[in-house]
């Protein structure tokens, strides 16, 4: 359980491009700890990421990990927690 809450708050951090310290101490806003808890939700679920699933005929359809990080990105970024990150084009 605390890994998957590091690496849903590594996965915060990275994906807003902030480390969100304030006096050296980690303080997520609301929005970010509700992401970082459905990250670790999906995580620690038995079989993460069934959409679908149908007993007599034994299917089952999964959502991919990049399917549930744009949710989870578009979440930070409606509530305006992304920061835009800008890249050099050559010398």
């Amino acid at each position: 359980m605390k890994l998957a809450l590091e690496d849903a708050i590594d996965f915060v951090q990275r994906t807003c491009n902030r480390d969100f310290l304030i006096d050296g101490e980690l303080k997520l806003p609301p929005a970010a700890k509700s992401v970082a808890a459905l990250y670790v939700s999906y995580e620690m679920v038995a079989n993460p990421g069934i959409k679908s699933e149908s007993i007599a005929g034994m299917s089952q359809t999964f959502e991919s990990g990049e399917e549930r990080d744009s949710a989870l990105l578009a979440q930070l970024t409606s509530a305006g927690l992304r920061r835009v990150r800008f890249k050099s084009f050559g010398g």
